[in-house]
């Protein structure tokens, strides 16, 4: 019978072929291979026909090897390496698929060439890892770029083929980049050069100095994950957590092991990450506070800001977050809005690990539940905390991402540490820190009063465990002379052995977006029976009961001539010169919410301007559909009949960084304004245009993925329209020329752009640098007396 022996003859010397290859080989009578590949195996082919052919001739090769064995010879083909990584195995069974009488193949396997630069390096291999070709001469680069960014983000150890030739310079230098952004600078390199063949060799270096070495086709990158470190004698060493601590297998938990790379001796990135333990060799500092909305927010991005200005690469983190005011990454995961704005105060993009857990409450006792960006459904209280456990799992994997690439973590806290109700489930406050290994803060805040029974009452409500994880009190939003203070902080001090790092006026150069509607609650909106002032715009904002992503109007309430009001009465509809309706959590039951309060009717002949984001832009339309029941038990709703739209939920989430570009009809909105807008998508919904609504924009790209979507609509007059670009009016261009519209209109005087300040960020982190002790802070977190790299 007439076969066709695929042979991987491994990396390339003959003592590290196979019995199996070498025997393949003797029995035949053809061997078919790449020239080279030949060349290393010449003294095996004496008295063989043996064929011969340059790179790019794969498709040759096998089909002349398919035909000799289907006319009844015994035909090698070799691929170094093993043949069905990389090599002929795959393609010489496509060929034969189409054949009419093909030959019988028999694959033999080889030592492949990830394997044999890993048995150079030492043992880099030891646990989950990715191989990747940066070749594009079959894959499209966009496809590889993919494969590079999962690969990153799921901390696998990354093994490089075809790092770099003559023609092809820049995708080793691409995937660099990519890999930088999900793990540390000095995570262990090693390029292995002819691996087990002649001329080998081989560097181990870290993926901030890779590309300073030299490399080829001829080489294999190997970069390691979170936890590979290098050995006393230079060997790259991913461990698998055996015996993790016991000292026999690398540096386990609780140890600080220093390695030797390129010369320069750094903290081992290793971690062991089990529910047992922390995570080892985290940097990071955790912010908690006395009761919810006391500044921990702010704090922490303060603090962020500061650490970034020393010259540390920082990241924020926050486990768990209850928030209808979200953000969405560059790769389309939604977290907390506020974890996004830390992310801007350290200088980085957002990240899904920023946020592993993301509560968007539906009803009273019920969220929907998102995790590392993505949804995962509609819980009730006892449903998520019986899937806390899984929760907590990705909190664990998200944070050890974080801390393997950054110098430091900064985490904080949700509500009050000291609810003993809810410590049993706890997966945002001290079992982080517990997790992390770290530190934390405690801020209490002065201007609701009661400071020092909030400090003491806390910390007498923790068990000692917990207790010994508090390093620090800050008082926050102090108001007056801080001296006065003194014998307050003396009896804290002594009461509870915690030191007093600092005592924080109120800040008013910097805001913060609020995460939720909690904060939204102290805004009350003003008696409408009061005449507005006539020298100023009056916008009003429906205060929903399921609003969501209010921050959209933040930019507008710091316009210097807007007053924002937020509107829960017909009676505050009165004055306005625009009224927004903003997004909501469940628009269906948010219109019937609009009815009960009887704002519906009162919307509807509302005759000045108006303007719908993402939910308030549904709401407007004629009707809107929930077949799923995907935001709440409500079907269908009527629309307030202001759009000739009609609604449909869909079942899946659209999530997504946006540019747009103002189409005619939104130039009847926004006169003069042009260029690109930013912004984000949040929704559900799919909306259908009628024949009398003109669309508002064209969307232009996703995610970073250039589209062409229509967005939005606009009434023929251009006093209503609705988007579903959530930050619409923080484009400056467009803010301006909307409201000079209405400022026109008005007989107010037009306004320019805002030309821009100070970076509030440095703003706030020079008001912390002189009120906190940062010093002492560094400590906390393990950078004392460390200077970044």
């Amino acid at each position: 019978m007439s076969i066709l022996y695929v042979v991987g003859i491994g990396p390339g010397d003959l003592d590290h072929m196979t019995f199996h290859a070498t025997e393949a080989i003797e029995r035949a009578q053809v061997v078919v291979g790449y020239k080279t590949y030949l060349g290393f195996i010449e003294p095996l082919l004496d008295g063989k026909e043996v064929v011969s052919s340059g790179m790019m001739k794969e498709v040759d090769r096998c089909r002349e090897a398919l035909d000799a064995a289907a006319a009844g010879k015994t035909v090698a083909l070799v691929s170094s390496g093993d043949a069905g990584v990389y090599g002929m195995a795959g393609l010489a069974m496509e060929l034969a698929a189409a054949m009419t009488a093909p030959p019988e193949i028999v694959v033999v396997p080889g030592v492949s060439a990830v394997q044999a630069a890993a048995s150079v390096l030492g043992a880099p291999l030891m646990h989950d890892f990715a191989v990747i070709s940066l070749s594009d001469l079959l894959t499209p680069w966009d496809a590889i770029e993919r494969r590079l960014v999962a690969a990153a983000a799921a901390d696998f150890v990354v093994a490089l083929y075809n790092p770099r030739s003559k023609g092809r310079v820049t995708q080793i230098e691409e995937a660099r980049t990519i890999l930088l952004a999900a793990r540390a600078s000095t995570t262990p390199v090693g390029i292995v050069r002819n691996a087990c063949r002649g001329g080998e060799s081989r560097v181990v270096t870290t993926l901030a100095a890779m590309l300073d070495h030299e490399i080829d086709m001829f080489s294999l990158v190997i970069i390691g994950n979170s936890a590979t470190f290098v050995d006393r004698e230079g060997r790259m060493v991913t461990p698998r957590g055996y015996k993790a601590g016991t000292g026999d297998q690398g540096p386990g938990v609780g140890e600080t092991q220093k390695n030797s790379v390129d010369g320069h001796v750094a903290d081992s990135p290793s971690r062991i990450l089990d529910s047992r333990s922390p995570i080892s060799h985290s940097r990071s500092l955790m912010v908690v506070g006395t009761a919810s909305d006391v500044g921990k927010s702010i704090i922490t991005a303060g603090i962020c800001r500061i650490m970034k200005n020393r010259g540390f690469s920082v990241a924020p983190f926050k486990s768990q977050n209850m928030a209808l005011n979200s953000a969405v990454t560059p790769e389309g995961g939604e977290i907390g809005r506020a974890q996004a704005v830390q992310a801007e105060a350290c200088g980085i993009e957002p990240h899904t690990d920023m946020n592993p857990v993301l509560l968007k409450p539906t009803t009273d006792c019920g969220s929907q539940v998102i995790v590392q960006g993505a949804v995962v459904g509609n819980m009730t209280v006892r449903e998520y905390n019986d899937y806390k456990p899984s929760a907590f799992e990705k909190v664990r994997e998200s944070f050890g991402r974080l801390a393997a690439a950054h110098d430091l973590v900064v985490i904080e806290g949700a509500g009050s540490i000291a609810e003993i109700n809810l410590k049993r489930h706890d997966i945002a406050n001290l079992k982080v820190a517990e997790m992390a290994g770290c530190k934390a803060v405690l801020v209490a805040d002065i201007d609701r009063g009661g400071v020092f029974a909030q400090i003491v009452g806390t910390l007498e409500l923790l068990d000692p465990v917990e207790r010994e994880r508090i390093a620090g009190v800050v008082i926050n939003k102090f108001r007056g002379d801080a001296s006065l203070l003194a014998p307050g902080i003396g009896f804290i001090e002594e009461r509870t052995g915690v030191p007093v790092l600092g005592v924080v006026p109120c800040f008013s150069g910097f805001r913060l977006p609020e995460e939720d509607s909690v904060a939204l609650e102290k805004r009350k909106a003003e008696n409408g029976d009061r005449d507005p002032a006539a020298e100023r715009l009056n916008i009003g904002v429906v205060k929903l009961s399921r609003i969501s992503n209010y921050t959209d109007f933040d930019a507008l309430e710091a316009e210097p001539d807007v007053r924002l009001t937020y509107v829960e009465g017909e009676e505050h509809l009165r004055g306005l010169d625009l009224l927004v309706i903003p997004g909501s959590k469940a628009t269906t039951a948010d219109l019937f919410f609009l009815m009960e309060q009887g704002l519906f009717p009162a919307i509807k002949s509302f005759t000045g301007p108006i303007v719908g984001i993402c939910g308030g832009y549904q709401m407007l339309g004629k009707r809107v559909a929930d077949p799923h029941a995907v935001e709440s038990d409500i079907r269908e709703a009527e629309g307030l009949g202001l759009l000739d739209v009609v609604t449909v939920m869909l079942e899946q989430k659209s999530t997504h960084r946006a540019a747009a570009e103002l189409l005619p009809s939104g130039f009847l909105v926004a006169p003069r304004c042009r260029g690109e807008l930013a912004g984000y998508e949040i929704h559900l919904g799919e909306t259908i245009l009628g024949p009398s609504a003109r669309p508002f924009a064209r969307i232009t790209s996703r995610s970073g993925a250039p589209v062409e979507v229509l967005d939005g609509a606009v009434s023929s007059d251009g006093r209503v329209f609705g988007t579903y670009l959530h930050g619409i009016f923080d484009n400056a261009v467009f803010r301006t020329s909307f409201l000079n519209r209405l400022r026109k209109a008005k007989g107010l005087a037009e306004r320019r752009p805002g030309q821009g300040g100070d970076d509030p960020f440095n703003l706030l982190a020079a008001h912390l640098e002189k009120h906190l002790d940062i010093d002492r802070m560094l400590e906390l977190c393990g950078l004392g007396g460390t200077l970044p790299e």
